[in-house]
């Protein structure tokens, strides 16, 4: 199974169904993301390789995305319907908490991306 990965500050992120998976294979602890609400889980940048490793070795496909890459990708796939420009901003209409809502592209969180990314990603 292939699990996407964005890089954090200092570590690498997977969320939602990604982070259970690493979770489980890794013996992490998952987290909520309390921008929103979504599960996630971090690999140190110094586990990355034993990480990555163990990954393969459960069977499964691990990808890093880069944001700017993964908006691209986002923006292509979107409907017309559910996107368009405002003030000269790509902009989405995404489902949060709060129910339907106008996001700038580059306002996405982490997890929103890993939501809405397709699966096509460059192998780690």
């Amino acid at each position: 199974m292939e699990i996407v990965f964005q890089r954090g500050d200092d570590c690498l992120e997977a969320f939602n169904k990604d982070a259970t998976i690493v979770a489980d294979v890794l013996g992490l602890v998952v987290t909520r993301a309390p921008e929103d609400d979504a599960d996630m889980v971090g690999i140190p940048i110094h586990a990355q390789t034993e990480s990555l490793a163990a990954l393969h070795a459960a069977g499964h496909n691990p990808h890093l995305i880069a944001k700017s890459e993964a908006l691209d990708e986002v923006w292509r796939r979107t409907p017309a319907d559910f996107k368009g420009t405002v003030d000269n901003r790509q902009t989405l209409m995404v489902f949060r908490h709060d129910g339907p809502t106008l996001v700038p592209l580059d306002d996405l969180t982490p997890a929103e991306i890993a939501r809405l990314v397709p699966r096509k990603t460059v192998d780690l």
